[in-house]
């Protein structure tokens, strides 16, 4: 996949920059003043990059967009003027609006970060764009036939399958960047956020008589809501996504040539983004030039808070693989966004990140917190937290240009994820890539996501297909072709491959009771919940016996999904017997994640701990006024890593500890090194020269 679009693929280390209402009071002397002396900080962090953040539902800036622009504008020049650039950061097609006083509270206190501020609907029934009606670009709720609302934003959304909404925006853009200066663009949230809810406005409807011959059906058709054998369903699961790239293929050419274009995502490999029309790979296809994902919740985790998001730090590098694949494929870089409020979440971010070859943005999410602006205040900001982190990356460069090494390919299958009842459930077809990839990256093997099949072994002489359960007949042609070229393949669980013999019956739709029950909902005025059917679904074990077998030359197969194998022994034997040897064994590391790049000079190990104990600040906990996704973090201490890393390797070998005092301690015998790293060493990157 060529991609015209691509941005400077030079390293770049990011802070979001967060407007406050009081920025709003613009022109204004002390507002200037404000903005040089956080510009100067964020030079002292050496932070190459700010994303601004704020004012984000744009459209309801619509009467302010001169005042707005100049504040960005006047942003841009002072950040220049220390070498940053500016990337503007906003919702293209999200919009705040309440009927009631609790709603509007509601906006006001969980979504602060956008600085919530719009119109009243009689407001709003008037304003226009370039004479073009806003009311009219409305996303359409497939249930009611009426505008659809977002209870989670007290808020609806214009349809950017809409002609008039796409080319208002590509004007705005092409004035926002005119007027300010500005080095990228964040264009956020060209999703269905409310899942299968939306859309059904003329132009989707339209577009799916085009694709299948039939109207959009009302939600009481079972023949279609959720049924995958329906091959109507299949063209409104695919429009949707090409909804997205089809935006981004009009807002590229509207903007300079390479100009920087990101958006949001946080998995797009996951069953939701099928409901959400999520993907970074098409996002990539239109015309997006860098690859952005966002670290949701702690970072590393605090089990403790029920109500917060808390992935463990594993989990990340699951969920970054497919936003990796797709900035490899596509020649351009990927960074992430990850939240927190004290160094020792930040310098975990970071290393998250740096193990992952991803861009750094680091963020606080003050207004997250529940807490009054007069505390919100004492907090510091980004430059003051990240400073120590981004530093020792400038200072040590080298350490991050070198290419991630791959040692095998684990399949992601599209057709899987988009086009059967098994991608659509979270028991189903991404649990079984995802858990494929967990094993691997617990075993210290190296594996990359992959979206086609190589024409040979040379990059990867393994491909793992985990749970593959349909494929076109264009990518079992490209899939023999690579087997007969020497690659081999380990296939487990429910596939098409006519020699892999298995009596998996999978679903086909959803059993529910009412049409209702087809859709999401939303939990606790904040959080949108995926439909029983989604999280309920279970498919009954395998019962056919747990081995592998040789089913072709090449081709090993075993009936058994990866996630119910009562051992993953033989499947890990096989896969370090076939995968592309390391430049380097690791002997011993319990407890460390690991990642491998290949400079000119050196290989470069990088190891971050898996789990942390942390605590957080319990007093300010304790009086916040809503729970939301974050914790204020204080404490982050690696626990079940080895005191002693050991491992085998030609050449001479340094160890550099980024947040540490103190030096580790290397011993070689034989040619095994024994590095013996301080107390609590959380992140380390071992260099061994060539």
């Amino acid at each position: 996949m060529e991609n015209q679009n691509v941005q400077s693929n030079t390293p770049k280390r990011i802070i979001n920059w967060w407007l406050q209402w009081e920025d709003l009071n613009w022109p204004n002397a002390d507002g200037l003043d404000r903005m040089k002396r956080r510009v100067e900080k964020a030079a002292e962090a050496n932070v190459t990059t700010a994303i601004t953040f704020g004012a984000h539902f744009r459209w309801d800036y619509l009467p302010y967009f001169t005042i707005l622009h100049d504040h960005i504008a006047s942003l841009a020049e002072e950040l220049h003027k220390c070498g940053i650039e500016l990337y503007d950061r906003h919702s293209v097609n999200l919009i705040h609006r309440y009927d009631t006083v609790e709603e509007m509270r509601h906006v006001m206190l969980h979504s602060g970060p956008h600085l919530p501020f719009s119109p009243s609907r009689e407001a709003a029934e008037s304003w226009t764009y370039h004479g073009k009606k806003l009311n009219d670009w409305r996303m359409v709720d497939v249930r009611t036939r009426e505008p659809l609302y977002y209870p989670q934003y007290a808020g609806e959304g214009f349809c950017y399958r809409n002609p008039e909404f796409v080319e208002a925006y590509c004007d705005y853009a092409k004035r926002l960047v005119a007027d300010t200066g500005i080095d990228g663009l964040a264009a956020e949230d060209p999703v269905h956020y409310l899942n299968f809810r939306s859309c059904a406005c003329p132009h989707c409807r339209a577009e799916l008589q085009r694709r299948s011959g039939i109207d959009l059906p009302p939600i009481s058709d079972r023949n279609f809501w959720g049924n995958w054998e329906n091959p109507a369903w299949h063209h409104w699961i695919d429009l949707r996504f090409d909804s997205g790239r089809e935006f981004f293929e009009k807002l590229a050419p509207v903007l300079p040539e390479g100009f920087p274009i990101t958006t949001c995502g946080s998995d797009s490999a996951a069953c939701s983004a099928i409901s959400m029309a999520t993907d970074a790979r098409t996002f990539i296809a239109g015309g997006s030039n860098y690859v952005h994902s966002e670290l949701c919740g702690n970072t590393p985790p605090y089990p403790h808070d029920p109500v917060t998001v808390n992935v463990p730090v594993a989990n990340r590098a699951v969920a970054f693989s497919h936003h990796q694949a797709v900035a490899r494929e596509s020649g351009v870089r990927s960074f992430s966004t990850g939240y927190g409020f004290t160094k020792p979440s930040a310098n975990i971010i970071w290393a998250v990140n740096k193990i992952l070859d991803n861009d750094c943005c680091f963020s606080t999410l003050k207004a997250r917190l529940g807490l009054p602006d007069h505390i919100l205040r004492g907090l510091p900001e980004e430059s003051e937290i990240v400073g120590e982190a981004y530093t020792f990356e400038k200072e040590n460069q080298p350490l991050f240009m070198g290419k991630q090494f791959g040692q095998l390919g684990v399949y992601f299958s599209y057709e899987t994820r988009n086009h059967t009842f098994f991608g659509g459930i979270t028991q189903g077809y991404n649990k079984e890539y995802s858990c494929a990839l967990n094993t691997l990256f617990k075993a210290g093997l190296s594996p990359h996501t992959i979206f086609d099949f190589p024409v040979g072994p040379e990059e990867y002489p393994l491909v793992i297909l985990s749970s593959v359960a349909a494929m076109t007949d264009k990518e079992i042609a490209a899939m023999n072709r690579y087997v007969a070229n020497g690659g081999k393949l380990l296939v487990m669980g429910p596939t098409p491959l006519p020699m892999c013999k298995n009596f998996w019956q999978l679903p086909t739709h959803p059993d529910i009771q009412k049409p209702e029950d087809y859709f999401c909902s939303i939990r606790d005025g904040v959080w949108v919940s995926p439909a029983k059917w989604v999280v309920e679904t279970k498919l009954p074990p395998c019962q056919e016996p747990n081995q592998w077998q040789e089913v072709a030359n090449g081709i090993l197969y075993n009936p058994h999904r990866i996630s119910e194998m009562d051992n993953s022994e033989i499947f890990l034997n096989y896969c370090k017997s076939f995968s592309k040897k390391l430049p380097v064994e690791i002997v011993e590391s319990d407890g460390y994640l690991i990642t491998f790049f290949e400079g000119d000079q050196s290989v470069y190990i990088h190891l971050l701990a898996a789990e942390y104990d942390t605590d957080i600040d319990h007093h300010l906990d304790e009086i916040r006024f809503h729970r939301s996704r974050v914790n204020l973090i204080t404490k982050a201490e690696p626990i079940g890593i080895s005191e002693t890393v050991r491992l085998r390797a030609d050449g001479a070998v340094k160890v550099h500890i980024p947040f540490h005092d103190d030096n580790a301690t290397v011993c070689q015998t034989d040619g095994v090194y024994d590095i013996k790293l301080p107390k609590n060493t959380a992140y380390a990157i071992i260099e061994i020269q060539n």
